[in-house]
């Protein structure tokens, strides 16, 4: 936490170990919050993911992602964060057939997870994953209650898992996105190089956020040893619009 605030960083809590969430004491998380507002910072979070899927066929997995998920929205709120971020768990591979399914579920399990999302005050933001276009997303979105969720842009899932540019993915989506995920790679693999460092066209992401007129929630999700020069080229690329 002192790293990460003498760097002039706010913390993403991420939740990657769902046994340990699930099994988490209040007091520990007070403990944390606790240290969070002494240092006057804020906290963005991300939900539980690894092997989680709310809209499989196997109602056990659905079942145990839904109350993760929950889960993570009670320890955001208790954290004082704003937003959460989530994974949506699609796979562009399913059959036509397996995607009626699954957006079936998915509909069913996200529209109360939204719903819990907004009674505790936590904005649920979907990430673009292993998602080929960004209309899946605007689906998504779509079936869901009207402003109950929003969008986190993952610039390295996009380079890596896309073969659209960013340019249609912010016109789809652009409107709904309210954090981005910063981090670079090959194209090829999800790698979370520093913003520069690989293939994806940063410069494009920061036209695309200039037009539009509001800077989202900007995390860069790299190491440590390179936090400082991604802040430092996203801070360039903003600097040729006057920012």
């Amino acid at each position: 936490m002192g790293l990460v605030e003498s760097m002039g960083f706010h913390p993403e809590v991420r939740m990657t170990d769902v046994d340990y969430l699930l099994s988490i004491r209040s007091e520990d998380v007070s403990r944390l919050a606790g240290l969070i507002e002494e240092r006057g910072m804020k906290v963005f979070t991300h939900g539980p993911f690894f092997g989680l899927d709310v809209a499989s066929l196997d109602r056990k997995i659905s079942d145990y992602s839904f109350h993760s998920i929950i889960r993570g929205l009670e320890v955001s709120r208790s954290l004082g964060a704003e937003v959460m971020v989530i994974h949506t768990g699609y796979l562009p591979q399913y059959s036509r057939g397996g995607r009626r399914h699954w957006f079936r579920n998915f509909r069913r399990k996200m529209t109360q997870i939204a719903e819990e999302a907004g009674r505790i005050g936590i904005k649920l933001a979907l990430e673009n994953t292993w998602d080929d276009r960004p209309e899946v997303i605007l689906h998504m979105l779509e079936m869901l209650p009207d402003n109950s969720a929003w969008v986190c842009l993952d610039t390295g899932h996009m380079n890596a898992f896309s073969r659209y540019p960013v340019r249609r993915w912010w016109s789809v989506l652009g409107k709904s996105v309210i954090a981005l995920h910063l981090h670079d790679n090959d194209g090829l693999s999800d790698d979370h190089l520093v913003p520069g460092c690989g293939t994806f066209d940063f410069q494009a992401l920061v036209d695309e956020v200039v037009g539009s007129g509001s800077v989202p929630l900007l995390d860069f999700e790299v190491d440590f040893e390179g936090a400082l020069q991604a802040r430092s080229h996203i801070d360039g690329l903003f600097r040729k619009h006057g920012y």
